[in-house]
């Protein structure tokens, strides 16, 4: 007859297991089974229906326009760069016949002064703001130590306005509408990096925890009004910011990336967006932070950039200290 105590470790055993399919049950679902079988929410076009991208003239902020566009959305693009912006414009149109109208605002997110300007321009759309897409941010240069970031003061309050500030009075202009409504979405774009500290990323990946953080409490305070509000934690992407330049299975391109994330919309409020990411997500949340525990986790990553930042001194002569 067993002990009580091999009847525990038996008992604990099998929920483990249990648990363990579970999440990998769930990760199917959310990354293929849900959409295949229609029951994620699918972004759908009105008559008067306009989504508003951040950052949208490269990586993932340009996918979610052009595939919000082939949906039948009007894009209001806003970024930085004028050129870029009309770039952008005319390769929707010529690509997108479903979408009616694009519009541009060319505004410097890491100033905190023009969120009139994009209030004026919202009000004066021929429809509602349906959807609303917060890409832009900024990152370092490369890893560093906090005390030997060039031009730290700039970059200190850079990473507030645009990672922090833009999100947060983004939201501010659209969700009273769709709450009136009782209908919307907003995606906001955060990063893998927000799951733990990351050292030598410090201020990177803590704006971007400020985002995760923001619409996980936001949905909850919104679930019951019609609206969702999904946070998106991309790992490495081929993208300007992440200096990758061959896709590969773990780092996909834009297009398969964003195809996949709004595949989980409905699904998840809180998603890596993409198979291969969750995969790295939950190797990272359940065996390294379950077994090490969360520090090892920023201990992994601070090796590794201080390898990443070895390397950026090395090519460009640098002298480490």
């Amino acid at each position: 007859m067993a002990s009580f105590y091999e009847t525990v470790g038996f008992a604990f055993v099998w929920l483990s297991l249990l648990w363990l399919l579970f999440k990998l049950l769930k990760g199917i679902w959310t990354s293929f089974l849900g959409a295949a079988f229609g029951l994620n929410h699918k972004l759908q076009a009105r008559a008067n229906s306009w989504a508003v991208v951040t950052g949208a003239t490269d990586g993932i902020g340009l996918e979610y326009a052009k595939q919000l566009a082939s949906r039948g959305f009007s894009i209001l693009l806003i970024s930085r760069n004028p050129d870029k912006l009309q770039q952008t414009q005319q390769l929707i149109k010529s690509q997108y016949g479903k979408c009616k109208e694009v519009r541009t605002i060319a505004v410097d997110f890491g100033k905190t002064d023009i969120y009139d300007v994009i209030e004026r321009e919202i009000n004066s759309l021929d429809g509602d703001v349906d959807v609303l897409v917060n890409n832009v941010g900024i990152s370092y240069t490369y890893a560093e130590y906090f005390s030997k970031i060039p031009n730290r003061l700039q970059l200190i309050e850079q990473i507030i306005n645009i990672n922090i500030v833009s999100c947060t009075r983004m939201i501010d202009l659209v969700i009273p509408q769709m709450e009136k409504r009782k209908s919307g979405v907003i995606i906001n774009v955060s990063s893998l990096s927000a799951t733990y500290p990351s050292p030598l990323l410090s201020l990177y990946a803590a704006s971007k925890a400020y985002i995760d953080f923001l619409s996980r409490a936001l949905q909850i305070e919104y679930e019951d009004k019609g609206l969702i509000i999904q946070s998106i934690l991309p790992a490495f992407v081929q993208t300007k910011m992440s200096k990758i330049r061959k896709a590969s299975i773990m780092v996909p391109t834009p297009s398969t990336y964003v195809k996949s994330a709004l595949n989980t919309l409905g699904l998840e409020t809180r998603s890596y967006g993409y198979w291969a990411h969750k995969l790295q997500g939950f190797i990272c949340d359940v065996f390294i932070t379950g077994i090490m525990g969360a520090d090892y986790n920023s201990r992994l990553i601070f090796k590794s950039l201080k390898e990443v930042r070895r390397k950026y001194y090395k090519k460009n002569e640098l002298k480490e200290e």
